[in-house]
């Protein structure tokens, strides 16, 4: 059988996508909550993203980019993973402006690079709390930490932007972060022979690749999707090396299991949906090995769930 893990030029041709501007949707129920993301739930969260929100907790994430690119001081502030709600953000906007266009949407958007461009290292690297917070552990702990998973979310929320705009800046800095953790993760002798606790740069370097035509992403994409489940266990490792200490529980107890991460197994050897749904569903290929086999696939069939996510 021929493996479906062959990363080729031919998995371009796979399927043939329909542009989001050529679909058009005229369903009562699903029209309703279109016209609410688009005119009510995208310009909440700009107002939120910019602790615009009375009386509710700040955001601080366009904050913690401005501190990064040099335009305000401070402190960061948030969760480690805080800069994934520009990228949702940034993404929610690429996909309304390309049924909708709004000017100045996208002038807010455009804005909102200029930062990221600012903020950007000059190595590609992109993470405001690592850059603002722990500059010098960069890497040390995937397990817990979210850096590939907000690079995974940026990622996509510039496909979805670049898709609807043409606009070329902001694949650039996506590219040169691409390029930066090519030369920082892989097999290769001198690189990082691991990948993220949280599974989503997976799916989005994928995407990446469609975009680009750089099959550097797409090997990038496999290498992490083969690496996860290998012994030694790379979070086992990671964990060692700076002294059995978690970010979440401060302390050398750690509560959550390989299965938790979907590590338990190298993917290809995996034959039921364990673990953190969000995690797994998150990532395609995860998910598309996982349903080609039997099991898992007559199982969703039966009782229609995944997680917390109902089909």
């Amino acid at each position: 059988m021929k493996d479906s893990f062959e990363f080729n030029k031919d998995l371009r041709k796979v399927t043939k996508e329909v542009p989001l501007k050529n679909v058009k949707i005229k369903d009562n129920f699903w029209s309703k909550y279109r016209k609410l993301a688009r005119e009510v739930v995208i310009p909440y969260q700009w107002e939120a993203i910019n602790d615009r929100i009375p009386d509710a907790e700040p955001s601080h994430a366009i904050e913690n980019f401005r501190i990064a690119a040099g335009l305000e001081t401070g402190e960061f502030h948030g969760m480690v993973f805080q800069d994934s709600d520009v990228s949702k953000w940034l993404e929610a906007v690429g996909f309304s402006l390309e049924t909708h266009p709004d000017a100045e949407l996208e002038k807010n958007a455009d804005e909102v690079i200029d930062i990221l461009e600012m903020a950007q290292r000059p190595d590609g690297y992109l993470n405001t709390y690592f850059i603002l917070k722990e500059p010098e552990n960069r890497w040390t702990n995937l397990a817990e930490c979210h850096e590939l998973y907000c690079a995974g979310h940026f990622f996509e929320a510039v496909v979805a932007y670049y898709n609807a705009t043409n606009k070329k800046k902001v694949l650039d800095i996506a590219c040169r972060f691409a390029d930066y953790i090519d030369s920082t993760f892989g097999p290769e002798e001198g690189k990082i022979h691991g990948y993220d606790g949280h599974e989503e740069v997976e799916l989005a370097l994928f995407k990446l690749y469609k975009v680009t035509g750089n099959e550097k992403y797409l090997n990038l994409s496999k290498y992490f999707l083969d690496e996860r489940g290998a012994e030694p266990d790379f979070f086992d490792m990671q964990w060692e090396k700076r002294g059995k200490t978690d970010f979440w529980q401060g302390g050398v107890k750690r509560e959550w299991g390989k299965t938790y991460f979907q590590t338990h197994l190298p993917i290809k050897k995996q034959s039921s949906a364990e673990g953190h749904a969000v995690r797994l569903y998150t990532c395609v290929w995860l998910w598309l090995m996982l349903l080609q086999k039997l099991a898992i696939w007559n199982y969703l069939w039966l009782v229609g769930d995944f997680g917390k996510t109902l089909f």
